[in-house]
């Protein structure tokens, strides 16, 4: 039994080390428990039965826990921008929104808040630099990260 601890947190200290313990999915951790306990019946001698028990477990796992899929390759995301988001909230836009649209998102939200109007002077300046932003943003080319 003491062989069994040790390899089996061999295992483990392995997938935390090797950072896969934080993508396994639920089948994939259940595929290792059942995967320990055959091995504990093939050192206590039932081979049939441990050899079930681990071949059910590579079945169960798809093979992906000791041999990653390469034929799959994970999407890249495209990282947010914190400052684009902000400008989008501000102005109260989507993403898909086009010149037109800013533009008119500016001045009805400039309109309301215009120090001339009585608006404050610092939200002002802040409509006024996320339109900026956002505007930027649509002539930039679309292949840059």
């Amino acid at each position: 039994m003491t062989a069994l601890l040790i390899f089996s947190g061999a295992i483990l200290t392995w997938l935390v080390l090797s950072g896969k313990a934080k993508t396994m999915t639920a089948n994939q951790w259940l595929a290792l428990v059942v995967a320990l306990i055959g091995a504990n019946f093939l050192r206590g001698g039932s081979w049939i039965m441990g050899g079930a028990m681990i071949a059910g477990a590579a079945f169960l796992s798809g093979w992906r826990i000791l041999i990653p899929a390469r034929d799959v390759e994970e999407p890249k995301r495209k990282p947010r921008s914190f400052e684009l988001d902000r400008a989008r909230s501000l102005l109260g836009v989507s993403e898909q929104a086009g010149f037109i649209e800013i533009n008119a998102a500016w001045k009805e939200r400039l309109a309301e808040h215009h120090p001339d109007n009585g608006g404050d002077e610092q939200l002002a300046k802040m409509i006024n630099r996320a339109r900026d932003i956002l505007l930027e943003d649509l002539e930039a080319p679309k292949g840059r990260n």
